[in-house]
C-alpha cells in the first residue's frame, strides 16, 4: 500500500508540468472563444430567466466575462458604459433583440434567441447579427399534424393579403405542405374585423386551423374567437404556441427556453471559430416541445395516438 501510494504520488508530480499546460490552454481558449459576453433581456419573465441561466452556465469560465442587463436598463442608461468592452450581445427575446439591432455599434456581435419571426423585425439585416428563432419548421409541424389527423388533408388559414409579410407567410405555408393537401386561406383585410374573417373560415370545409405567430391576426380576443369558433364547428386547431393549446387548440408545439439558450451559446461558439464558412442568420430551433389538449380531443371526438402523447412535453387533461 505504501509503494503504491509513492508510485502515484510520484505520477502526478510527473504529471503536473502538463496539467498546468492544459489548465492555462483551457484559459487562453476559452478567453478566446467567448471574450466578454453582456446579456439583454427583454424583461424579468420566468422564460427569459431560464435562457439567462443557461447562457451563463454555458459561458462563464475563467478569462470568460459574463454579464446580465435587462434591455430598459440599457436604454436608461445608454450603451456605451454596458458594452464598451463588449465583444459580443446575446439578446434574450424579441423586443431586446430588435432594440439592439438597431443601436449596438458596428463591429459588435449580436447573438439572439427566445425570438419571433426575426426577418419581421428587421435582424436578417446586417452583417453582425445571428441568432436562434421559436420558428418550429413548417415541415414539422405539418409531420405533428399528420400524425394526430391521420385523415387530415385540407388546412384553413388566415392572413394579411394587403402586406407583404402576410402574402410571403401564406406563400411559405403553400410550399411546406405535406403532399396532396391543399390550403383554404381566408384574407383578414377582406372583412371588416378579425371576427368576421373567423367565421367565414370556420365555415370553410377543412380539416384542421393553422396558426401562426402573427400579431396583427392573433391578439388575445382574435385567439379566444377562433378556439370558440372552431370548437363549435368540431375543426381542430393547431396552435403556435403551449398557452395556445391549453386555451383549447387541440395541438401544438413550444420551446424550451434552456435549449434557445444552450443553442445561441453554441452559435457564438461557432461564430468565434469561423473561418470562411457561412453561418445561417436565422437558426430554426434544434429541439422543440409537443402540447396536446386531450380535453379538447374529447369534444371533437379525436383520437389521439398514444406514442404521440408519451412524446408530449404539454398534455392537458380533465381534472379528476
Amino acid at each position: 500500500m505504501h509503494c503504491s501510494h509513492i508510485r502515484a504520488s510520484s505520477s502526478t508530480f510527473a504529471r503536473a508540468p502538463l496539467l498546468r499546460l492544459l489548465a492555462l490552454f483551457s484559459f487562453l481558449s476559452c478567453a478566446t472563444v467567448f471574450g466578454d459576453v453582456v446579456i439583454v433581456k427583454s424583461s424579468d419573465a420566468e422564460p427569459y430567466k431560464q435562457a439567462e441561466a443557461t447562457l451563463h452556465d454555458r459561458l462563464l469560465a475563467p478569462g470568460c466575462n459574463v454579464r446580465s442587463i435587462l434591455v430598459r436598463q440599457l436604454a436608461e442608461s445608454g450603451i456605451g458604459p454596458s458594452i464598451s468592452t463588449t465583444d459580443t450581445v446575446v439578446a434574450v427575446g424579441t423586443s431586446a433583440a430588435a432594440w439592439l439591432h438597431n443601436q449596438l455599434p458596428g463591429g459588435v456581435e449580436l447573438v439572439y434567441c427566445m425570438v419571433n419571426n426575426a426577418d419581421e423585425v428587421g435582424l436578417l439585416k446586417g452583417d453582425d447579427c445571428w441568432g436562434v428563432t421559436t420558428n418550429v419548421p413548417i415541415p414539422e409541424q405539418f409531420k405533428l399534424i399528420a400524425e394526430a389527423l391521420p385523415s387530415a388533408k385540407t388546412v384553413g388559414a388566415l392572413y394579411a393579403s394587403d402586406t407583404p409579410a402576410g402574402r410571403a407567410a401564406l406563400q411559405l405555408l403553400k410550399d411546406h405542405l405535406p403532399r396532396d393537401w391543399r390550403v383554404e386561406a381566408v384574407a383578414i383585410n377582406d372583412y371588416s374585423s378579425v371576427a368576421e374573417a373567423i367565421e367565414a373560415l370556420t365555415l370553410k370545409k377543412v380539416d384542421v386551423i393553422w396558426t401562426n405567430t402573427d400579431s396583427k391576426i392573433y391578439d388575445a380576443a382574435a385567439v379566444r374567437t377562433l378556439l370558440l369558433s372552431a370548437l363549435r364547428n368540431k375543426i381542430p386547431v393547431w396552435g403556435y404556441s403551449p398557452a395556445f393549446v391549453r386555451a383549447g387548440a387541440l395541438i401544438g408545439v413550444g420551446v424550451d427556453p434552456r435549449a434557445q439558450a444552450a443553442q445561441a451559446a453554441d452559435l457564438i461558439k461557432q461564430l468565434k471559430q469561423r473561418k470562411d464558412s457561412v453561418i445561417e442568420k436565422a437558426q430554426p430551433p434544434l429541439q422543440y416541445q409537443i402540447a396536446l389538449n386531450l380535453i379538447v380531443a374529447d369534444q371533437l371526438n379525436v383520437g389521439i395516438p398514444d406514442a404521440l402523447v408519451q412524446r408530449a412535453t404539454y398534455v392537458f387533461r380533465a381534472e379528476k
